[in-house]
């Protein structure tokens, strides 16, 4: 039985979280803050986790995903879960008929990835994938000023991402292969990936290289650098890193007719437009406000806010969060770098086979036509 559909009678959407660690925790409390929402049930291969969380939150815990999605009620589904089992929990979920949204990386397999979006696709089921720095206020903002073209054309882009890994981390799952997929790519790199898309357009070659610590397992990769070009031959660099010793996301947007600097701890956005203006937003009131929601809720606004957008109809408009067709090209890329890495190569990525709604088609020829 299909899913309903999210907005039908006015109803909220009866969610399951699958993995009620650090962000399923998170997930599990935003979905409380949302209209469209309901939270259910949630479940994690640690039961103590599980009833903490539930406890908690008022909800029920129960003791596997299969008994989760049997569940009355179960509309929706958040997977967040180690990286390794993402690809089975979206496929089960989305095979009993679910909507699901998955935390990033989709899958650590590509050809997984690319599957799982095409089911999605042939079951009218909606897959998204958790990639919430694109609801970051600053993010939010530079999106909005490059969709308006206030620095011209898109040239160029920077992302670096990461942070200093702790001796804790480095003896959790992210360093266990099987796991995680890889290093600090698969951790940190899929929201950069993300942006660098969004920010530049499609990406369709990638070259890089990763950097392996001697202290930790073969494939799981320290630091990773990506290179990647548009059609139109704009570029983009990436720097994935677990040893970043200060900051954690900035992002770089050169245009034909000015520039944009994103940071994100704390969050700043600066940069020359088109027209003159110079740009200095500090965002002290959100860095508060933000602040303040997750001391009372255990939750930062923006995965609340993609949790809204999972769950609101569409109204035939593109979705502000990131779609299964997303989650699949970021982990192609990630894999691109990393078979780059191997071969030396430049890699060529396969075309998407998502079919925009008409209305996107049109903003995109219309771009096209704008870009000549």
């Amino acid at each position: 039985m299909k899913g309903q559909e999210m907005d039908s009678n006015g109803k909220a959407m009866g969610l399951l979280v699958v993995g009620t660690g650090f962000l399923g925790a998170q997930r599990a409390a935003a979905a409380m803050r949302t209209k469209r929402l309901r939270l259910v049930a949630v479940t994690d291969r640690d039961p103590a986790l599980a009833e903490a969380v539930a406890a908690r939150l008022g909800v029920v815990a129960v003791p596997d995903i299969e008994v989760g999605l049997e569940s009355g009620g179960v509309d929706a589904v958040v997977i967040a879960t180690p990286h390794g089992d993402h690809a089975e929990a979206v496929r089960a979920s989305l095979e009993a008929g679910k909507h699901v949204l998955c935390e990033k990386p989709l899958t650590v397999r590509a050809d997984e990835a690319r599957a799982l979006a095409i089911l999605a696709d042939e079951s009218k089921l909606r897959l998204s994938t958790g990639l919430n720095h694109r609801f970051y206020p600053p993010v939010r903002d530079a999106l909005a000023l490059v969709s308006s073209w206030a620095i011209g054309r898109v040239e160029s882009v920077r992302a670096q991402i990461g942070h200093l890994a702790t001796p804790e981390f480095l003896k959790s799952w992210h360093t266990e292969v099987a796991h995680s997929g890889g290093g600090t790519l698969m951790d940190n790199g899929p929201h950069a990936c993300d942006l660098i898309r969004r920010f530049l357009g499609e990406v369709v070659l990638a070259k890089g290289f990763v950097r392996q610590d001697v202290h930790l397992p073969a494939g799981c990769e320290t630091e990773g650098y990506g290179l990647f070009r548009n059609h139109d031959n704009a570029v983009a660099e990436l720097h994935a890193s677990w040893a970043l010793r200060a900051g954690y996301l900035t992002v770089e947007v050169r245009g034909s007719e000015g520039y944009l600097k994103i940071e994100t701890a704390p969050w700043r956005l600066t940069g020359s437009l088109a027209d003159g203006c110079q740009l200095d937003r500090r965002y002290l009131i959100e860095r508060v406000a933000d602040r303040v929601h997750r001391a009372r809720f255990g939750c930062e606004l923006s995965i609340v806010r993609e949790l809204e957008a999972f769950a609101s109809p569409s109204g035939g408009q593109p979705r502000l969060g990131a779609s299964g067709w997303d989650g699949c090209r970021v982990t192609e890329m990630i894999q691109a770098v990393y078979q780059s890495d191997r071969t030396g190569d430049e890699v060529h990525l396969k075309p998407l086979l998502v079919h925009l709604p008409t209305s996107a088609r049109r903003r995109v020829l219309r771009d096209r036509e704008h870009r000549r």
